[in-house]
């Protein structure tokens, strides 16, 4: 990678229980460096070599680490995707109630993705790509154990009649679909909304979706 490229270069995003200043080691420079090869120029048009000289490391390392570039591809996006979770779990962990778990979900969600464009590109526009084919399994489950926690702190909020008895998969898609839909235009340019002010506007019409009514609840308690 030049110089000039390494100034542009994307912030790799911070996992919460890292240790601030540490020197990342071989594999964790290969995946920095691949996000930015990836994000300048995209994956189909970076070579492992190119990689390799721009995190400094032998092709060995990166062979021993990743096993291809396939592999580098998959253990980027499952690297990502881990830290993307770890964040949000623990700012889901600080907030009680539906509502309060709905705004928190929709404006962490937001504010990560703005905060580590080249990540939330790589995520969003490479989950189908070929090289993670094999991960599929593991993906989905990660994605089942990210998510059933939330669902299950959820669920007092259906039988209490807060929110509307949706099957888990259709409440999830109503709250995850707004908001990536709006980052989709965000990222192309088709939004003049502020990332603040889409949080809390997708938060009020996420809210109106998956609630019950204020009316028809005090109906049913009378």
């Amino acid at each position: 990678m030049t110089r000039a490229a390494r100034r542009i270069a994307p912030a790799y995003p911070a996992a919460p229980a890292e240790a601030g200043g540490s020197k990342p080691g071989t594999r964790q420079r290969a995946l920095v460096e691949a996000l930015a090869l990836f994000d300048a120029q995209g994956v189909e048009m970076t070579t492992i070599e190119e990689v390799r000289d721009a995190a400094g490391i032998s092709i060995g390392s990166l062979y021993h680490h990743f096993g291809s570039r396939e592999g580098l591809v998959t253990a980027l996006y499952e690297d990502l995707l881990g830290r993307y979770r770890t964040t949000m779990a623990a700012e889901l962990a600080r907030h009680d109630g539906a509502r309060a778990l709905l705004e928190a979900f929709v404006k962490s969600h937001i504010a990560w993705s703005m905060l580590n464009p080249a990540a939330a590109r790589f995520l969003a526009e490479h989950r189908h790509h070929r090289a993670l084919a094999e991960a599929e399994t593991r993906l989905q489950h990660g994605t089942t154990d990210f998510l059933r926690p939330l669902v299950r702190r959820l669920k007092p909020a259906i039988a209490a009649g807060i929110l509307k008895p949706l099957p888990p998969e259709l409440l999830l898609s109503l709250v995850i679909g707004p908001v990536q839909n709006w980052l989709r235009m965000a990222r192309a340019g088709r939004t003049s909304l502020k990332p603040g002010a889409a949080a809390q506007r997708l938060t009020d019409l996420i809210w109106d979706a998956i609630a019950v009514p204020a009316a028809i609840r005090k109906t049913r308690k009378t």
